[in-house]
């Protein structure tokens, strides 16, 4: 996961990692340690299941890969952009073309039904409504239908939804046209374990399937099983 090979003369041209993080840091306030993150690079289409303790930085270090926070020190390269080196603006139409993030708590748009739901990265990004070469309700369809999302409930409000349903259907959203990387913070905390370990099955052959590169945070170490990949963050600091 942290080395490249070198690339011939005669090679396809040179693409960067999905994700690369050198030297990270972060410090909520000078009341508090700075949380050190390790170093990755992530390639292309692979999966890394990222795990350890509560206080470790698991949630904060996911919003630093999505620009959400500023890093302390280091950098940050997801498809070789640095991306804190982007005004706010450009940070903000990168993630919304590239990145398909998976809440612990879906955060769903309560008052739209689940079709709108899926489909609101579309409506948010014209590269990704670009990628469902159809329409997005159309691409929403199939995935709805792949992540076994009942027709019938296609039009209801989100909160008429079992849990269940309501976190396939946060998986459906971060899929939508393809986007490059997948960041998933706890989502299957809410699950027992045979629908969680289904659930993770269909979130990686669906991002296979579209060679998307999926970061996934939890606690469980168990689920390490099912990724390419894993990344254990530090101790909690003294």
């Amino acid at each position: 996961m942290n080395s490249q090979s070198e690339s011939s003369a005669h090679s396809s041209e040179y693409v960067p990692a999905a994700l690369e993080v050198k030297n990270l840091t972060f410090c909520w306030d000078s009341q508090h340690p700075p949380l050190a993150f390790p170093d990755l690079s992530l390639p292309r289409g692979e999966h890394l299941f990222l795990h350890g303790p509560s206080g470790t930085g698991k949630s904060t270090f996911l919003s630093l890969l999505a620009g959400m926070l500023p890093p302390a020190t280091g950098t940050i390269r997801l498809l070789g952009t640095d991306i804190h080196q982007l005004g706010a603006g450009k940070r903000d139409r990168f993630r919304a073309d590239h990145i398909g993030v998976i809440f612990q708590q879906f955060n769903l748009v309560p008052y739209l039904t689940a079709l709108a739901n899926v489909t609101l990265p579309c409506r948010l990004s014209q590269r990704r409504k670009a990628a469902t070469g159809e329409t997005p309700t159309l691409a929403a369809h199939e995935l709805l239908t792949a992540l076994a999302i009942p027709e019938s409930h296609w039009q209801r409000k989100v909160t008429r939804l079992s849990i269940g349903q309501q976190q396939r259907i946060a998986a459906a959203r971060a899929l939508i046209g393809a986007p490059e990387i997948i960041l998933a913070d706890e989502p299957t905390s809410a699950l027992d374990s045979d629908n969680r370990d289904r659930f993770i099955d269909l979130l990686l052959t669906m991002a296979e399937e579209r060679n998307t590169s999926v970061l996934f945070v939890s606690h469980d170490r168990s689920l390490a099983r099912h990724f390419h990949h894993q990344l254990e963050l530090g101790q909690v600091p003294a």
